[in-house]
């Protein structure tokens, strides 16, 4: 596209886009969200669980179509590949046939209320769920809570007690 000389501006690559807009929309994200729980309290986190977990459960849904996606590895390689479109600060904590724990030490949002990171991860758990009912996602260490690092852990589910 040409531009009037006096408004012309050096473009940039979409990578370079990538990497310089995406962190301003994650922090706008936590702010609409820590907003929302001002504003509303319990009904603004609950709205956001919702969303999230209606989006969570739209993403699993649409990558079945390309395949079953089931057990720890296929998973969990699904996830890091959704941890890698938002952050490159992740590491493999622990892999094994039934857990994968995922190290992340800069929250990218970030987040500050243990309560609004816990809202916005239920995409995560709806995506598992979708994924393969017979495993969990749950946050352990959580840098909101005061954590020096976040763990996001993916696992078989307990069996129901009956």
């Amino acid at each position: 596209m040409e531009l009037p000389g006096e408004l012309d501006f050096p473009r940039l690559a979409p990578e370079d886009k990538y990497r310089r807009a995406v962190p301003g929309y994650m922090k706008r994200l936590a702010r609409l969200y820590q907003a929302m729980h001002e504003r509303f309290g319990e009904a603004g986190l609950e709205l956001i669980r919702e969303v999230s977990r209606e989006f969570g459960t739209a993403i699993g849904e649409n990558a079945k179509k390309g395949g079953e996606i089931k057990g720890v590895a296929a998973v969990g390689r699904y996830l890091l590949k959704v941890f890698d479109m938002v952050s490159d600060d992740w590491e493999v904590r622990e892999f094994t046939p039934e857990r994968l724990v995922i190290g992340v030490r800069r929250c990218p949002y970030p987040f500050t209320e243990k309560r609004i990171c816990r809202a916005h991860t239920c995409m995560e758990e709806s995506l598992v769920a979708a994924l393969d009912h017979t495993l969990e996602y749950q946050i352990g260490r959580s840098i909101p809570g005061g954590d020096a690092f976040c763990e996001h852990i993916l696992c078989r589910r307990a069996p129901a007690r009956g």
